[in-house]
């Protein structure tokens, strides 16, 4: 009877090693797909839109990536806005954005991030490594448009970037646009897990991706929105722009970073809006919250706005 037990348990424990085995190596490699690239390299033509014309070119960050962007000029003596898409994404998602930028005369730069669109680059690090995509676009304006005052525009993982850039951009940007920031990676994970999956699975699967997520990305408890918030400087303009129905990006997590940052900021909840669909929600409220923002940051340079 007890040699029966005994095979009977050591059955149940190879059966449990067994499982926790594969449940650990697949969400290993659900990980590691996640975090890179998510579409082949594919060519970004330039946009024929009724507002601007675009110039195309290319950037090199620091660290060797090469990046498509697409210049609006704009007027000579109003802002300069750099436009950063969301996760998945590439820069032609951030065109109905452009056009608001462009009817305030504004000159637009809008950047393929690394691991997207027609950029090089196969981690996906969700915004961490792109710092350095913000910052070689921002040095490009100040060198190229001297003088102009530089907006920075970030959707998501757009927005995350940017804000790990804070700390070595400086003075450099006068003013902020947060779209659907994340608080931090986890959250974000779960986030989606829970929104994609069922309650169990999901929070399987969320169990998984957290014990494994060092492994893929060393940097993981690093990227973290929120911890990065207080670097934005005093003398900086924020605006972060969130959705009442965004289940991926919680209207809490922007008021979290909200609460974090130390120089004047504004928080607008769009209460019908959605993940990277704010504009759709209430295009007016939208519009009017992005022009005081551009606003605030063109005071000190005596610009005007449309």
């Amino acid at each position: 009877m007890q040699t029966r037990r005994r095979k009977w348990l050591k059955r149940v424990a190879i059966f449990v090693i067994v499982a926790i085995g594969l449940w650990l190596l697949a969400s290993f490699a659900g990980v590691y797909w996640l975090t890179r690239r998510p579409h082949p390299v594919f060519a970004e033509l330039l946009p024929d839109v009724s507002w601007g014309k675009a110039q195309s070119f290319r950037l090199i960050t620091r660290d060797g990536e090469d990046l498509g962007a697409w210049f609006f000029p704009g007027d000579a003596d109003q802002p300069l806005v750099l436009l950063l898409h969301g996760n998945r994404g590439c820069r032609r998602d951030c065109l109905p954005q452009a056009k608001i930028v462009a009817a305030a005369g504004c000159a637009a730069l809008l950047v393929s991030l690394r691991a997207h669109g027609d950029s090089t680059g196969e981690v996906n690090d969700v915004g961490y490594s792109a710092r350095h995509d913000v910052i070689a676009a921002v040095n490009w304006l100040r060198e190229k448009q001297p003088g102009r005052p530089v907006i920075v525009w970030g959707q998501s993982l757009g927005g995350a970037a940017a804000v790990f850039a804070v700390a070595e951009l400086g003075d450099k940007v006068a003013g902020y646009i947060l779209e659907c920031p994340y608080q931090d990676l986890r959250t974000a994970v779960r986030n989606r897990m829970e929104y994609y999956l069922p309650p169990i699975i999901a929070a399987v699967g969320y169990a998984g991706a957290a014990t494994v997520g060092p492994l893929v990305l060393p940097d993981l408890d690093r990227i973290s929105p929120l911890e990065a918030a207080p670097s934005i400087r005093e003398s900086a303009c924020v605006l972060i722009l969130a959705g009442g129905a965004d289940r991926r990006a919680r209207a809490r997590e922007a008021r979290a970073i909200f609460e974090r940052v130390r120089s004047p900021a504004r928080l607008v909840i769009l209460p019908q809006g959605d993940h990277a669909k704010l504009i759709a929600a209430d295009p007016a409220a939208y519009e009017e919250a992005v022009l005081r923002l551009i606003r605030d940051c063109r005071r000190s340079s005596g610009t005007r706005i449309r």
